[in-house]
């Protein structure tokens, strides 16, 4: 900063700043005279600074120059001042708004014999450079400057982070890859990484699955729920707020993180560790962006040996956390989706030593109130198994309603078909539970009346490309036959609960694929004096392609086109039967829907439904496939047993 610069700035003459400077400025109006001082103090001017710089030397002084809003300004200052220190030199920050500061404060600097610049400059634009190259002042670019390839550039890669972000996804078996970035300098830069990415892995580019948002919270948000609807299983952040808006979009939609959604995030501030799953990270490596950054503008003013590289993009850093894995199909093997139709209750469970006959009155010493209903009990079921499960039901617009959607939720189920009641009230169900296990219920529909027709027919698309269905009949009939009529239509295989049917149509059991009645309900729908054996052929005769009767600590009944074949029950103590049923049929949905065959699924159910029976109320007792895999071992010895007694059948 010169005296003509303070008199191009005040806008009159160098004569006139000179007398202002020294006190000779009797003939200057108080207004000009004012003009003149407030500049010379905004830009901190000295006056004969250039004479005093060659007389006094170096300063042993840095400054860096940063734009206040960058998102990992405190990490680099940090880095820098740190070797700066080592290197025996002070270092002072600037922080810039706009770019009239930036100007401003490299004016400021010129005047205080400083001995370098390190700039971050606010805008792709070349007048602070320039300005750099005018004043002589020794500088250094801490990013990526197209326009100056000459200049001492030291940076994070954001181009080679997103590169490598984009390959941790692939290597893992993704293909579907979205990429989050927040509209700023570095977005082409990210752009470019991930298209490189997919380039050398044949994956073709679209367009559609980049979204460019101007706010970092909403990007994604609203990015992560477009991902979402199109089926993504991967993304790629651009930064940390970012993640944390796509981790609550896949909350709210119940994308289960990785299975369902895998993230990576460009580097981070530290906010990932309240993130869980653990996210996975691509630093930009900052501490060693101002090592390098101090040591080239080093060997710049203090070597005379010409400096080879000018530009040097810093090596990003994978941290791999826990929210990448393989995508659902790879697995699971088929990724085939399961759609769960049924009512969602309160369960209200009274325990008592003996279930209550006619007229008597009975004592319990522990109630418990728990989400239930066979559809969300089976629905919860099978997205703890880990199945691609979407629940069609109706909850009230009421507390406890809130409290089942977010069980859900919670449990990886999407709720695109969930619909809230302004008219009922959630639905209630009245359990008592005996010592024996053994349990009555009594249900207050609510809300599931209104589960009809016409929400079946909103979710249409659901069942166009859906593998599996499993019917409630706890739900209007009405509904329950167009459910059942549209899954033929559609070549989804439908999956039957009788529950509270007392008779089942015979003109619609053809169009029932699996038919799962408890041995009280195949004795309601068949009525007289048959064995269980006797009542299943009945139903397959009539139309039904595999009848499946289970029967508590007997093991269950298979009757189809292949077996007519007891299974042996899991040796498991009961606590509470209440939820065994829908333990099993999810179970057997989840196995089949993993190319599992049918004794293989069976005996998979069985021991679902014997983990269930050992703890206390219904959907609470669901296991999850952690639990589930520790009887793998058992599981295989029963289905090898199960075989070697249907080839003996088959050798007869």
């Amino acid at each position: 900063m010169t005296i003509k610069d303070i008199a191009k700035l005040a806008q009159v003459s160098v004569s006139t700043v000179s007398k202002i400077l020294n006190h000779k400025d009797d003939d200057i109006g108080e207004e000009t005279r004012k003009k003149v001082l407030k500049i010379v103090k905004q830009y901190q001017y000295t006056p004969y600074s250039k004479v005093r710089e060659v007389a006094v030397g170096r300063s042993y002084l840095f400054a860096v120059i940063l734009p206040e809003n960058l998102y990992y300004k405190e990490e680099l200052i940090v880095s820098i001042e740190k070797y700066t220190v080592y290197n025996g030199y002070n270092l002072m920050v600037y922080f810039t708004k706009t770019q009239s500061d930036e100007i401003k404060y490299i004016q400021i600097l010129s005047g205080k014999n400083i001995d370098t610049i390190l700039l971050y400059p606010i805008a792709e634009q070349k007048e602070s450079i320039e300005l750099l190259e005018k004043q002589k002042i020794p500088y250094l670019i801490l990013t990526k400057v197209h326009q100056f390839p000459q200049a001492l550039q030291v940076y994070g890669n954001y181009e080679k982070a997103t590169y490598i972000a984009t390959k941790h996804l692939i290597k893992y078996g993704h293909r579907k890859i979205g990429l989050l970035l927040h509209e700023n300098r570095h977005s082409n830069d990210c752009k470019e990484g991930y298209m490189q990415a997919l380039f050398e892995s044949d994956i073709l580019f679209e367009s559609g699955n980049v979204f460019i948002g101007q706010d970092e919270q909403e990007t994604g948000r609203i990015g992560a729920h477009q991902f979402i609807n199109r089926n993504l299983s991967a993304v790629v952040c651009e930064n940390e707020i970012i993640a944390c808006g796509t981790y609550a979009a896949c909350e709210r939609h119940a994308t289960r993180i990785p299975k369902d959604m895998s993230i990576v995030c460009i580097h981070t501030l530290g906010f990932y560790k309240t993130l869980h799953p653990k996210l996975d990270i691509v630093s930009l490596n900052l501490h060693e962006v101002g090592k390098q950054a101090i040591e080239m503008i080093l060997q710049k003013i203090e070597s005379k040996k010409d400096i080879v590289y000018h530009t040097k993009g810093i090596e990003p850093i994978l941290i791999q956390g826990e929210s990448v894995s393989n995508p659902f199909e790879k697995v699971h093997g088929a990724y085939q989706k399961i759609i769960v139709v049924g009512s969602m209750n309160v369960d209200n469970i009274i325990n008592v030593e003996k279930l209550p006959t006619d007229g008597e009155t009975l004592l319990s010493n522990h109630l418990a109130i728990l989400p239930g209903g066979k559809g969300l009990n089976q629905a919860t079921a099978t997205g703890k198994l880990g199945g691609l499960v979407y629940a069609i039901g109706s909850l009230g617009n009421d507390t406890d309603g809130k409290k089942l959607y977010h069980c859900l939720v919670q449990n990886g189920v999407k709720t695109e078909g969930i619909r809230f009641s302004t008219s009922h009230s959630t639905g209630k169900a009245y359990i008592n539970v005996a010592k024996d296990g053994e349990s009555t219920i009594v249900v207050y529909q609510g809300a599931n009346e209104e589960l009809d027709t016409y929400q079946i027919r909103q979710h249409q698309k659901l069942f166009q490309s859906a593998q599996y269905c499993l019917l409630s009949l706890e739900i209007p009939q009405k509904t329950a036959i167009y459910t059942i009529k549209m899954c033929h239509e559609t070549g989804v295989s439908v999956f039957v609960k009788p529950a509270t049917i007392e008779t089942l149509q015979c003109d619609i059991l053809p169009y029932i694929d699996y038919l799962i009645p408890n041995e009280k309900e195949i004795h309601k729908i068949v009525p007289g004096n048959f064995s269980i054996e006797q009542k299943a052929e009945m139903l397959y005769q009539r139309g039904v392609k595999n009848v499946i009767v289970t029967l508590g600590s007997k093991g269950c009944y298979i009757r189809n086109e292949q077996y007519h074949l007891f299974f042996e029950a899991a040796p498991f103590e009961p606590q509470d039967t209440t939820g065994a049923a829908d333990a099993f049929i999810s179970a057997f949905a989840v196995a089949l829907s993993e190319g599992k065959d049918m004794i293989n699924a069976v005996v998979f159910a069985t021991y679902a439904a014997g983990i269930s029976i050992a703890r206390l109320g219904a959907q609470p007792s669901m296991p999850d496939r952690t639990t589930i895999d520790l009887y793998q071992a058992e599981i295989m010895e029963k289905v090898a047993v199960m075989k070697q007694r249907v080839n003996c059948f088959e050798k007869e």
